[in-house]
Parts: structure tokens; C-alpha cells; sequence
């Protein structure tokens, strides 16, 4: 028996169940392509400023920038190995290392360190190093310090022609 607030009267509990038996919470296609997207449900800013957290959307502008991080980390293992070719020499010790045991070993445990640094902070992106930097901004940081890189390896690479 079930105590009913509206009329104060005692129910049976099964008369009063009207929920359907499709269960609510399974994700559907629409969930990933039309809620995953545009984040909608998800609260926001208004209890989450200035604490860190974690997240289960991302925002799809910041997952396109771990992304591109990813390919111009690509971009600056395939120059490195032009630029060996033509002579040049690894500055970074560890990757000297790597190259030495073999070009495929360099190229994959470069793109896999890259890769783990962009999840860490994708996944701490709302968490602020010292209180000053968040996860996302270092992110972001990142695309513009692979964009130099890029840039003087095609310098050294015209230089060296």
C-alpha cells in the first residue's frame, strides 16, 4: 500500500506504476549526434566556476584542437626524419635515443606520448595547474608552439637545400 497526497488516500503501489518498460537511459544515435554535439542537458558553467571537475561531453572545438595537435605532431616526426636525412642531427636526447633503436620505434612512441599528453589534458581541461592555467588553455597552447616548430623545421629545411 502507497499513501496518495493529492486525495489522502492508501493505493495499491502496481496501480499507481504507469512508467513504460523501454528503459530511458540507453543512448541512441540521436544521443551521440544531436545531445553529444550541441551538449544539451549538460549544466553548464553555473555551479562548476572556479572548482575542477571532470567531464563526460567535451566540447567539440576542443577535441578538433587535440586533433590537430595530433597531426602537426605527425607533420613534425616526418620532417624530423627529412631533415636527418639531409644531415641534420636530434636535438631532443630521448628522441635521439629512440631513433637509434629504429625510425618506426621514434615515429609511434612520439605520436603515442603526443597522443597521452593531449587526453590528460582534454580529460583535465577544467582543472587549473597552480591556480592559474587550466588544462584546456595548455591545450590550446599547444597548437601554436607545434605551429613554430613546424615553421623552423621548413626553414631549416629551405636553408638546407
Amino acid at each position: 500500500m502507497q499513501h496518495n497526497s493529492c486525495t489522502g488516500a492508501f493505493t495499491k503501489t502496481h496501480e499507481l506504476e504507469r512508467r513504460s518498460q523501454s528503459d530511458r537511459r540507453r543512448h541512441s544515435w540521436r544521443t551521440v549526434t544531436y545531445c553529444g554535439l550541441r551538449g544539451r542537458g549538460r549544466r553548464r558553467l553555473a555551479r562548476r566556476d572556479g572548482y575542477s571537475y571532470y567531464l563526460d561531453w567535451y566540447e567539440p572545438r576542443l577535441v578538433f584542437t587535440g586533433v590537430a595537435v595530433l597531426t602537426m605532431s605527425a607533420l613534425d616526426a616526418l620532417f624530423t626524419l627529412d631533415l636527418l636525412a639531409r644531415g641534420a642531427h636530434e636535438a631532443n636526447y630521448f628522441m635521439a635515443r629512440l631513433l637509434d633503436i629504429g625510425i618506426e620505434v621514434f615515429v609511434w612512441s612520439k605520436l603515442a606520448i603526443t597522443a597521452i599528453g593531449v587526453l590528460f589534458l582534454l580529460m583535465h581541461a577544467n582543472f587549473y595547474v597552480l591556480g592559474a592555467v587550466s588544462g584546456k588553455r595548455l591545450l590550446q597552447f599547444a597548437v601554436p608552439v607545434y605551429g613554430l616548430l613546424i615553421a623552423y623545421e621548413i626553414t631549416l629545411k629551405a636553408t638546407m637545400q
